[in-house]
């Protein structure tokens, strides 16, 4: 009897770490954002200088709703760095990501491949 109770209580141990542990929200992947970004139709057109508005193709993966906003755009010859915020927002929850994406220009150079580097940067709640 002395034995079945130290075992008992470790299986209940055992059992009971899964169930207090969270699932992982199921938020998209890098890549499933790196597809959606790279979704891209074109800028629209340019009416208010300085102003420019762009779409993408891909809005949604799997119930989160995806939102991108240009951060930065810096310009050295031959190459244009662009760097972006994604937001997918899904039942009050918000899965954040960095990208960074640079263009080489004209002509390419084959030293330089165009590359795109996708971060997450969390899931929180949002408002």
């Amino acid at each position: 009897m002395k034995l079945l109770v130290p075992a008992l209580m470790s299986l209940a141990a055992i059992s009971a770490v899964p169930a207090l542990a969270q699932a992982p929200p199921n938020e998209p992947t890098k890549q499933e954002i790196a597809q959606a970004y790279r979704s891209k139709s074109g800028e629209g057109g340019t009416f208010i200088p300085g102003l420019r508005w762009e779409r993408w193709r891909i809005k949604e993966i799997r119930g989160w709703k995806l939102h991108f906003k240009r951060i930065s755009e810096k310009r050295s010859p031959g190459v244009i760095t662009l760097k972006y915020q994604a937001v997918a927002k899904k039942n009050g929850s918000c899965a954040e990501y960095g990208i960074t994406d640079t263009i080489v220009l004209p002509p390419p150079n084959p030293q330089m491949p165009p590359i795109l580097v996708v971060e997450p940067n969390g899931v929180k709640a949002c408002r």
